[in-house]
């Protein structure tokens, strides 16, 4: 068998974070011959240290850097607080345990301050918030001899809840600023829910992810982390009328394709759907039969379909993430290296179509 050269130009970068992991591909214009990587994600790294750090509680503790996944980091940081740990935080990182000020105000031991580092004593251990580093990334990748003169376009992919007062909640926010109101009377292609510029301050994880890709020197894109996903699904489709689905570890989210339009979209809590119950609702969802408040009071983030179809009509249907074996319905990429990386949708998509 001829080996795999990675000799290609790079055009596109996709930093993909995950919980668990950080996915990275470096496009070339080939999939195949597409350097690739997967490291642990700065999530669980750092929850690590503190995990780490619960053995012998430090007595102060400074917080610098920028909002970032929180999840597991932000349980072992209020671990830590619970124990005595006193946490001085530069506002934009104590935004990773929560998007609210006024939550973080009322949190007991965290304090916001301008210079964390001057408000503990010299020997406090400092922590560093952020999702990643591109200059890591490029380098990661230089040292495995990738021509990395030629990219032109970054892309950051990450989850992000976001805040705003004038929402009851951030499931309800995340869903109606990052999806629904993309759609419009039509829908919209995928591309569409991208940032191209830097994102509102209401999503403060997607604003800092933007502001490192960018800080390649090159065009950066931000997106929330199940775009990818709608992207990968249209580009290892040939269907006109194409159902996307991501069964991951917190959500399952479903995007309804018409053509290269997303005419719906579709986000519910993983833990929250059993196999029975998801096959019912997504069916009334494609079918325009379930209501965005059917989803939301069932403890989902929503759905709004524009187009509606029957069933039936459906001619395919392309799932992947890991509690997939728990839902079954679809089947698997078939266009791609390896099908469980969301992160070639974008690299293909932005690349080869045009943004």
């Amino acid at each position: 068998m001829e080996p795999v050269s990675f000799r290609g130009e790079v055009k596109t970068v996709v930093i993909d974070v995950g919980v668990g992991t950080t996915d990275v591909v470096a496009y070339t214009g080939d999939p195949e011959y597409s350097p690739r990587f997967v490291g642990p994600s700065r999530v669980s790294t750092l929850a690590q240290r503190l995990r780490f750090m619960l053995r012998e509680p430090p007595r102060y503790l400074a917080l610098i850097g920028v909002p970032m996944g929180g999840g597991p980091t932000t349980r072992e940081f209020k671990r830590l607080m619970k124990k005595g740990t006193e946490i001085y935080a530069e506002l934009d990182a104590a935004l990773t345990l929560h998007n609210d000020v006024r939550r973080l105000e009322e949190m007991p031991r965290l304090h916001i301050v301008e210079d964390p580092i001057e408000e503990v004593p010299p020997d406090s251990p400092v922590v560093e918030t952020y999702d990643f580093r591109v200059s890591d990334v490029f380098e990661a990748l230089q040292r495995s001899n990738v021509d990395m003169d030629g990219v032109e376009t970054v892309v950051a992919c990450v989850q992000d809840h976001g805040y705003h007062p004038d929402y009851e909640s951030n499931r309800k926010h995340r869903f109606e600023r990052l999806f629904r109101r993309y759609l419009g009377a039509n829908g919209c292609r995928p591309d569409r829910m991208t940032f191209d510029d830097v994102p509102p301050e209401s999503f403060p994880r997607l604003r800092a992810a933007y502001m490192e890709a960018e800080s390649a020197g090159v065009d950066a894109v931000a997106m929330d982390s199940k775009v990818p996903i709608a992207m990968l699904g249209r580009v290892d489709s040939d269907a006109d009328r194409l159902l996307v689905i991501d069964y991951g570890t917190g959500h399952v989210t479903a995007f309804l394709f018409d053509g290269d339009r997303i005419v719906g979209v579709y986000e519910h809590h993983t833990i929250r759907l059993s196999s029975e119950k998801f096959e019912r609702q997504i069916r009334e969802f494609v079918e325009g039969k379930l209501e965005n408040e059917d989803v939301y009071r069932d403890g989902g983030h929503g759905c709004h379909n524009v187009s509606p179809m029957d069933w039936d009509e459906l001619e395919d249907i392309v799932s992947l993430g890991p509690k997939k074996p728990e839902f079954q319905l679809g089947r698997d990429p078939e266009r791609f290296p390896d099908r469980m990386m969301p992160a070639y949708g974008p690299a293909v998509y932005l690349t080869d179509r045009g943004e």
